[in-house]
Protein backbone atom coordinates (compact mmCIF):
# COMPACT_ATOMS: atom_id res chain seq x y z
CA UNK A 1 0.00 0.00 0.00
CA UNK A 2 1.14 3.51 -0.79
CA UNK A 3 2.09 5.52 2.31
CA UNK A 4 0.37 8.60 0.88
CA UNK A 5 -2.92 6.67 0.85
CA UNK A 6 -2.42 5.70 4.50
CA UNK A 7 -1.68 9.31 5.48
CA UNK A 8 -4.90 10.47 3.80
CA UNK A 9 -7.15 7.87 5.49
CA UNK A 10 -9.80 8.89 7.95
CA UNK A 11 -9.69 7.45 11.47
CA UNK A 12 -12.31 4.83 10.59
CA UNK A 13 -10.51 3.79 7.39
CA UNK A 14 -7.20 3.49 9.24
CA UNK A 15 -8.84 1.47 12.01
CA UNK A 16 -10.34 -0.95 9.48
CA UNK A 17 -7.08 -1.18 7.54
CA UNK A 18 -5.04 -2.01 10.64
CA UNK A 19 -7.55 -4.68 11.65
CA UNK A 20 -7.41 -6.19 8.16
CA UNK A 21 -3.66 -6.65 8.58
CA UNK A 22 -4.12 -8.93 11.57
CA UNK A 23 -6.99 -11.13 10.36
CA UNK A 24 -5.97 -14.73 11.00
CA UNK A 25 -7.92 -16.14 8.06
CA UNK A 26 -6.49 -13.70 5.56
CA UNK A 27 -4.50 -15.44 2.78
CA UNK A 28 -3.88 -12.47 0.49
CA UNK A 29 -0.72 -10.40 0.10
CA UNK A 30 -1.05 -7.14 2.00
CA UNK A 31 0.95 -5.28 -0.66
CA UNK A 32 -0.58 -6.43 -3.96
CA UNK A 33 -3.63 -8.58 -3.06
CA UNK A 34 -2.41 -11.80 -4.74
CA UNK A 35 -2.45 -15.21 -3.04
CA UNK A 36 0.10 -15.11 -0.20
CA UNK A 37 2.65 -17.80 0.60
CA UNK A 38 4.70 -16.15 3.34
CA UNK A 39 3.64 -15.05 6.83
CA UNK A 40 5.57 -12.27 8.55
CA UNK A 41 5.53 -12.65 12.34
CA UNK A 42 6.59 -10.37 15.17
CA UNK A 43 8.01 -12.05 18.27
CA UNK A 44 8.46 -10.57 21.73
CA UNK A 45 10.74 -12.98 23.55
CA UNK A 46 10.61 -10.99 26.80
CA UNK A 47 6.85 -11.49 27.14
CA UNK A 48 6.69 -14.76 25.17
CA UNK A 49 4.29 -13.25 22.63
CA UNK A 50 4.00 -13.73 18.89
CA UNK A 51 1.70 -11.89 16.48
CA UNK A 52 1.10 -12.25 12.76
CA UNK A 53 2.08 -8.99 11.09
CA UNK A 54 1.04 -9.65 7.51
CA UNK A 55 1.22 -12.10 4.60
CA UNK A 56 3.21 -11.65 1.38
CA UNK A 57 3.18 -13.28 -2.06
CA UNK A 58 6.35 -14.64 -3.70
CA UNK A 59 7.14 -11.42 -5.59
CA UNK A 60 6.58 -9.06 -2.67
CA UNK A 61 8.56 -11.35 -0.36
CA UNK A 62 11.49 -11.32 -2.81
CA UNK A 63 11.27 -7.53 -3.07
CA UNK A 64 11.33 -7.25 0.74
CA UNK A 65 14.41 -9.48 1.00
CA UNK A 66 16.14 -7.50 -1.74
CA UNK A 67 15.28 -4.21 -0.02
CA UNK A 68 16.66 -5.53 3.29
CA UNK A 69 19.73 -6.94 1.54
CA UNK A 70 19.39 -10.43 3.00
CA UNK A 71 18.82 -13.97 1.77
CA UNK A 72 16.06 -16.44 2.56
CA UNK A 73 16.82 -19.49 4.69
CA UNK A 74 16.56 -22.85 2.91
CA UNK A 75 14.46 -25.05 5.24
CA UNK A 76 14.90 -28.38 3.39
Amino acid sequence: MDLRKIRNMSDDELYNYLHSLTKRGNNTCIKCGKKANYVMNIQNKKKLQQKKLCMLCDNCYSELLEYLGCLDIMWD
